[in-house]
């Protein structure tokens, strides 16, 4: 029995709640990381072309591997599965998706530990700013999965 089926009005709510988890959990190690360094912290982007060059990189990779791995996985949705099938492979695309850009932000908080420089942290924010913008709702879930008139009624009673 899928979890839809259990307790349909706590579906989107979980995912909800996983969502804030990925992006708490970013936050909590950012603030843990610069607390711990303190004044050690220094802004610049002229040293550590390595550590600058791969945060690029990595964010820009994990941005595109997230869009690319989410859209794939919703098109595994057929309009023919029941709304938990659905439910489920939505909420899994979406997870995904959130991992592949907290992987990104991780590395950035990993970097300004290493070099202490605070120049990561823009990364960091413009991930998480991201991140945000991904909250999954009713209506993102209805537009983005293909749901019949009667799921879609079914949706606006959750």
């Amino acid at each position: 029995m899928s979890y839809i089926k259990r307790q349909p009005k706590d579906f989107m709510k979980s995912l909800q709640f996983i969502h804030f988890s990925f992006l708490f959990f970013v936050v909590i190690f950012a603030a843990y990381v610069a607390l711990d360094a303190g004044d050690q912290l220094f802004f610049t982007y002229q040293e550590d072309k390595m550590f600058l060059y791969m945060a690029i990189l990595i964010s820009f990779i994990g941005n595109l591997s997230s869009k690319y791995l989410y859209a794939k996985l919703l098109k595994q949705i057929t309009a023919d599965s029941s709304l938990a099938q659905k439910a489920t492979k939505y909420s899994t695309a979406h997870i995904f998706r959130i991992a592949m850009l907290e992987f990104p932000a991780l590395m950035c908080i990993i970097f300004v530990m290493e070099s202490n420089n605070i120049f990561y942290f823009i990364l960091v924010g413009v991930l998480v700013l991201m991140i945000l913008s991904l909250y999954p709702t009713k209506y993102k879930f209805a537009n983005e999965v293909p749901l019949s008139a009667k799921e879609k009624s079914m949706l606006e009673n959750l």
